[in-house]
């Protein structure tokens, strides 16, 4: 019974009330709801069992693409870092970003930018880290590539996203909603196909897996996560 009202109310939300309330304001959306949208969404127990499974294995000089709010700081193992770059295009974000990382006894370094620009020098990087953040980059080809360059030879990419569902049915309704949905989202599309874009790209994929999220409606919730290089 919890789990039915808690559909109907979400699809309330994300169907109705968001779209309502960014239609009358969409300054005041972005500003003053997305943000603690976002960070509530990333902090919910599903996706920090999936982050769990690909963070602690960072180590050495790690950046973050689409380091939000900061959600993932306590989840590093902090005697395998040397340092964490953090970079985010969202203003809002990064000062919450600033209060999380007070939290940890990791060196931090956090930079307002784009993932397909990024402000590195060519492998630089042990690890770069990505999770629920390919679904909203603009140019998400560009951002893998940028990736591939700053990664060391012998470094990781791990990754966590959701993305297009294997199920034709969820992923047609992820194509129907594609018209509105990021918009209301930060620019999240449902429907990329994760596992392509990078195979696609100049990095290799090594290790990776997919699934439907426990308790997660299924348009949003099939994900996929690995390792690349």
């Amino acid at each position: 019974m919890k789990r039915y009202l808690f559909f109907i109310i979400s699809n309330l939300l994300l169907f109705f009330i968001f779209p309502i309330i960014r239609l009358l304001s969409k300054k005041f959306y972005e500003k003053r709801i997305l943000p603690h949208l976002i960070n509530m969404t990333c902090s919910s127990k599903p996706i920090q069992i999936q982050k769990k499974k690909i963070i602690p294995n960072a180590y050495g000089k790690v950046l973050e693409i689409g380091f939000g709010s900061g959600v993932n700081l306590k989840l590093y193992n902090d005697e395998n870092v040397e340092k964490i770059y953090g970079i985010d295009p969202s203003q809002e974000l990064h000062v919450l970003a600033y209060e999380n990382a007070k939290s940890v006894d990791i060196s931090i370094d956090l930079q307002i930018g784009s993932a397909e620009e990024l402000p590195f020098e060519d492998n630089c990087f042990d690890t770069v880290v990505s999770t629920y953040s390919l679904c909203s980059i603009p140019n998400p080809e560009i951002a893998l590539n940028e990736i591939s360059r700053v990664l060391k030879s012998s470094g990781k990419f791990y990754f966590a996203e959701h993305g297009l569902s294997s199920d034709t049915r969820v992923a047609n309704f992820q194509n129907f909603i594609e018209f509105f949905y990021p918009k209301i989202s930060g620019g999240c599309h449902v429907n990329r196909d994760i596992l392509k874009l990078i195979n696609n790209s100049e990095l290799e994929l090594k290790v990776s897996q997919s699934m439907y999220l426990p308790g997660t409606q299924k348009f949003l919730g099939f994900n996929s996560w690995g390792t690349a290089g």
